[in-house]
């Protein structure tokens, strides 16, 4: 199997890979028991390390757990990041919506406690399926952007579902694969997997707890009030672009030296 699994192409190794991850959601959607994050992070973690013994690598070439000083210092600095996007987005959002917002007075623990767990536990296993073996397979291979944007496709796949119309999977497929980009620029500055993840918590948590528009949950940080107004591209999307490309911006420029 080594001999063959050399030869291959690394855009075919990472096609076989998706494959059978695409295999494992089918079985997850006749099999509801499996259809859950932890599911597909054991079938990732079983391909990353057979494909990487073939090798003759191990898994902790994919840098996906802290192993110094420095991996934690970026996880930490990437949850701030992720958290002041999300709080910059949402300021936007409000001041052209025009959406009145209150401060939670009756905050649940347990709620933030959860959820900053289960966001902590989806990031790192999206951050581990998609810039874990199938990435970093694809850079040694072919010029980086050229690896970015091949794992931007299945990662906006991922938020894709059958409910949505095709102008709503538009919007999901670009404003995903832009968050797909700025994740992978952050392992390339870093060559470590800490950095995205912490952006890519900080972001979602954040998210969670504080909503951008009526009508969400109102256990989190703030409350916004019911309103009549119709969120558009204008007044929720756009705000989320002019974020990340001014974060994708900041990022490009940062030297090394600084992560």
């Amino acid at each position: 199997m080594k001999k063959v699994w050399n030869v291959l192409p690394a855009w075919l190794k990472v096609f076989i890979y998706f494959i059978v991850l695409s295999i494992a959601t089918l079985i997850a959607g006749v099999v509801p028991m499996l259809n859950d994050l932890t599911f597909f992070f054991v079938i990732s973690l079983a391909m990353s390390w057979l494909f990487l013994r073939a090798e003759c690598l191990s898994l902790s070439t994919l840098r996906c757990w802290p192993n110094n000083r420095k991996n934690w210092r970026q996880f930490f600095a990437g949850i701030g990041i992720g958290a002041l996007m999300l709080i910059c987005t949402a300021i936007i959002t409000f001041s052209l919506s025009g959406d009145a917002w209150h401060f939670n007075r009756h905050i649940d623990p347990l709620f933030i406690v959860m959820g900053f767990l289960f966001n902590l536990w989806s990031a790192y296993v999206q951050e581990f399926v998609f810039r874990g073996y199938p990435f970093q397979v694809l850079l040694r291979s072919y010029k980086p952007w050229i690896a970015q944007l091949i794992i931007a496709i299945p990662f906006g796949l991922m938020h894709v579902h059958k409910a949505m119309s095709p102008s709503d999977i538009i919007v999901t497929m670009l404003t995903t694969g832009i968050g797909s980009l700025l994740f992978g620029l952050a392992y390339l500055k870093t060559k470590s997997l800490m950095l995205p993840l912490g952006i890519h918590l900080g972001w979602n948590f954040l998210q969670y707890l504080v909503p951008r528009t009526a009508g969400g949950i109102d256990k989190g940080l703030i409350i916004v009030a019911e309103s009549n107004i119709v969120y558009g591209f204008s007044v929720v999307v756009l705000p989320y672009f002019v974020i990340m490309i001014i974060a994708f911006a900041l990022l490009f420029q940062c030297s090394k030296y600084w992560l």
